[in-house]
């Protein structure tokens, strides 16, 4: 019987993996061809560059195969392995890949080198004319990913906005109107919010533009140490918080302040480390293409480049470039020092920058033309940047006071209703008859005589409750939209988040204490 059971067991196992197994191999694919579209840019960058030392063919699918930091590596290694261990020509290699690839953008790359290969187009002539290219179609695209966001930022608001209204119509039909269960109905309603609310957000982090603009390597900038320090303090700080407050029957409001408080610190210091971030990329390009100078006209190495430089004309960069030269004059490793430079900037942009300079000038290249080539293709990213910026920056300027109104519509309405409910059932009973419609002895009147049967059974708690509930999800929709509109690292949800966070507990605190003041003026009480 137990041998039954666990064939059983096994055989409902095999049937989910196998269920799962294709959702799981789509989303690997489409991550994996997103991660392409950003960096078949900087491998073709790479390319162009390490042609200029007049290596062959073999040697650059070689020398780009082995750069790991390319998602496109692999299948360039996969050219490369075809031709050097099955003999095939390079362009009959790129044409097999080219056939099974998913990625457009890859893929339309190796037909165009195969092609030039057939055609005995030399690589270095091809990788220039490409390297144009590819500027050209990023540019655009990125381009065309921005107006995109913006009429969908546009569209979000009025979104979330009319969800909003929509939520507060359905807790005025419960009032009012005998629609069914009203536990059923307002939960259905909070779903119906949630999920359009997860649409707006994914459409939003779709739409925008596809960047890694913060490295991932172990060492990382002063203010990405100090944020992994405060993640590890301050976040259990505020679940322990949290959860003491919501154990001793705090309300809902007190605990979203305090915590967002607790963390905001985080974000601050990212958003630190973000603005840093785009100073060093922007001084990163006149750094390569001024060393780049120096190093091809001069005839010196990269170690004795960097003290030609002059030192106020790389901004952010100076006190890391003076750090990056002692190391390089006490003899340590120069891939050493180089990764210890790109880890303090904090930047990926930096991080492949670095790589392509520094192995194209090692290999004998074009310093100079390699200095244009890495400040080009660093200038146009920071560029876009910019222009990204005053579209992300109108949306998060009005995001906030957005659902600072949202939220506290939501809430007003409610107490309303439910203050007003209160007020109708203690008229009910001045009158001798019961909230049921029963007519007392002597009474002679029934509820719906007066008008007054409409506010009958109002679930008062559940209200509440599901006011909550609407508001944190407007709090977790408008964090992960400012989140994914404004780009950058995952540290911007400790930015967005407390500031949403605060926000809905100063209107689920506030509100009520209005409401109340609204309802106690003495006319009012005396009505009652």
């Amino acid at each position: 019987m137990a041998v039954k059971k666990q064939v059983t067991a096994r055989s409902a196992l095999d049937g989910l993996k196998a269920l799962i197994s294709p959702v799981l191999t789509y989303l690997e694919s489409h991550v994996e061809s997103n991660r392409i579209d950003m960096d078949i840019i900087y491998m073709v960058t790479y390319m162009n560059s390490i042609a200029t030392s007049n290596i062959s063919r073999d040697e650059i699918f070689k020398k780009v195969s082995e750069r790991e930091e390319f998602v496109c590596s692999k299948y360039m290694k996969q050219v490369y392995l075809l031709a050097r261990n099955w003999n095939y020509e390079y362009s009959t290699a790129c044409y097999i890949i080219a056939n099974r690839m998913a990625n457009e953008r890859l893929k339309n790359l190796l037909l165009r080198l195969s092609n030039a290969m057939a055609a005995g187009e030399p690589e270095k002539k091809f990788l220039e004319n490409e390297w144009l290219t590819m500027m050209l179609i990023y540019k655009n695209e990125y381009e065309r990913s921005l107006e995109s966001l913006k009429k969908w930022t546009d569209a979000y608001s009025a979104l979330l906005v009319s969800m909003s209204f929509i939520s507060i119509t359905v807790v005025l039909s419960v009032v009012l109107y005998n629609i069914g269960d009203p536990a059923i109905t307002l939960i259905a309603t909070a779903s119906m919010v949630a999920l359009v609310a997860g649409i707006g957000v994914f459409i939003l982090r779709s739409e925008a533009p596809k960047e890694i603009k913060v490295h991932s390597l172990a060492h990382g900038s002063a203010e990405q140490q100090a944020i992994k320090n405060l993640t590890k303090i301050l976040v259990p700080i505020a679940v322990i918080a949290a959860s003491a407050m919501l154990l001793l029957g705090f309300d809902t409001g007190y605990v979203l302040i305090v915590v967002g408080i607790i963390v905001f610190p985080i974000g601050l210091v990212g958003q630190k480390d973000d603005k840093n971030v785009d100073t060093r990329d922007r001084d990163f390009s006149q750094f390569t293409k001024i060393l780049g100078s120096v190093v091809g006209s001069m005839g010196l190495t990269v170690k004795e480049g960097i003290t030609k430089v002059d030192q106020k004309s790389i901004g952010t960069l100076e006190p890391m470039v003076k750090k990056l030269y002692s190391q390089l004059i006490m003899g340590i490793d120069p891939s050493l020092c180089w990764s210890r430079f790109v880890g303090s900037t904090g930047s990926e942009l930096i991080n492949k920058c670095t790589h392509i300079f520094i192995d194209a000038v090692d290999m004998g290249g074009d310093a100079i033309k390699i200095g244009k080539l890495v400040n080009s293709t660093n200038l146009e990213v920071v560029l876009l940047r910019m222009k990204r910026k005053l579209v992300s920056s109108s949306f998060t300027t009005l995001i906030v006071p957005m659902h600072l109104c949202m939220a506290g519509l939501v809430v007003f309405v409610v107490q309303i209703l439910v203050t007003f409910a209160g007020m109708i059932a203690r008229l009910y009973s001045t009158l001798n008859f019961d909230v049921g419609g029963d007519v007392s002895a002597g009474s002679g009147m029934t509820p719906g005589m007066i008008g007054f049967n409409l506010f009958q059974n109002v679930p008062s708690e559940l209200m509440l409750e599901y006011c909550v509930f609407l508001v944190i999800i407007l709090t977790i929709a408008n964090t992960m939209a400012a989140r994914y509109v404004d780009g950058g690292g995952n540290y911007k949800i400790f930015f967005y988040g407390p500031i949403m966070s605060v926000t809905s507990g100063i209107s689920l605190i506030i509100v009520p204490i209005l409401v109340q003041s609204i309802f106690s003026f003495p006319i009012l009480q005396e009505g009652i």
